[in-house]
């Protein structure tokens, strides 16, 4: 995004800050509905999330994140604990409500990866209401498939082995909970999850709402121009998914009008310091056009205080 992340503190390799204070403040306390990587965004007010006692339960796995607020449960489970089967029932009923072939959103990722999720224990101890998808590299540790790879050629984020990485995605809300809630709360979550972990970058797809990717032209040549990480973030589409579409020049358009109609997903990841990788991608099973963003964590812990628990 000819764009420089703001940071006071001494730089590491890559740009990435070097002290990380201990609070989080969300990028999403407007966040309403959320479908695939897609998040559409609502006025809502903050008295929805009351200023209620967060409970930490007992947990043996220091890296696992569970804690109560109100009548809900926030944790992270793995394959193959049942509550991964009714997240990922969740994710089906969001992504493809036409389809009645099947009740299950899965792919091969699943079993790698941490399932972040919001249970309504007021109905029962497995009614999911809310997920997201985490799948972790930490430091130093050997090169991992991710789901972004099936879009994106993501090499260079898998240059420095002392990065940690994440890749988020599957996020979704019960259509009966889409008030706000339960994605401060998927939040709350992430932002523990992040800390915990000592995660330095997260990535993953982002979407705009149709594979018919002209529809976005003007939009994607926007991001194109003025949302491009860094060469030693730099990502781009595998070539023959990539997206077709007409590349518009910085005079055939205004900035601050084609800003405002972005997917609020991805208004709100690049307001918090977020990239935007080169190119997009049709997605024909979503019915999606996808970019990669790529965010550094630091900056959503400078920017994003107020997140912790």
């Amino acid at each position: 995004m000819a764009f420089q992340l703001k940071a006071k503190n001494k730089k590491l390799n890559h740009g990435l800050s070097k002290n990380k204070p201990n609070k989080f403040r969300s990028i999403f306390t407007k966040v309403k509905v959320v479908a695939k990587n897609v998040i559409y965004v609502k006025g809502w007010s903050k008295s929805l999330v009351r200023n209620e006692t967060i409970n930490f339960l007992s947990n043996k796995n220091r890296n696992n994140i569970e804690f109560s607020f109100s009548n809900f449960i926030v944790k992270t489970v793995k394959e193959p604990d049942p509550i991964v089967s009714k997240s990922k029932e969740l994710r089906y009923k969001s992504f493809f409500k036409d389809n009645k072939n099947q009740t299950k959103d899965s792919d091969k990722f699943d079993d790698y990866c941490d399932h972040l999720v919001v249970i309504d224990k007021s109905i029962s101890d497995d009614y999911v209401v809310g997920s997201y998808r985490l799948l972790l590299k930490p430091k130093n540790k050997r090169r991992i498939s991710f789901y972004s790879e099936s879009e994106f050629n993501i090499d260079k984020l898998f240059k420095n082995q002392n990065l940690s990485l994440m890749e988020a995605g599957r996020s979704c809300v019960h259509k009966d909970y889409r008030d706000g809630r339960i994605i401060k709360l998927l939040w709350r979550g992430l932002a523990s999850y992040i800390l915990i972990n000592k995660v330095d970058l997260i990535f993953g797809c982002a979407s705009f709402p149709s594979s018919n990717s002209q529809l976005f032209a003007k939009e994607l040549s926007y991001l194109n121009s003025n949302h491009r990480p860094p060469k030693n973030f730099s990502c781009h589409p595998i070539a023959r998914l990539r997206a077709s579409y007409k590349k518009y020049k910085g005079n055939e358009y205004d900035d601050k009008e084609i800003f405002r109609s972005l997917p609020p997903l991805i208004k709100a990841y690049i307001r918090a310091g977020a990239w935007i990788g080169e190119g997009a991608v049709c997605d024909y099973a979503f019915n999606t056009t996808d970019v990669l963003v790529v965010l550094n964590s630091r900056n959503i812990i400078k920017k994003y205080s107020n997140l912790s628990i």
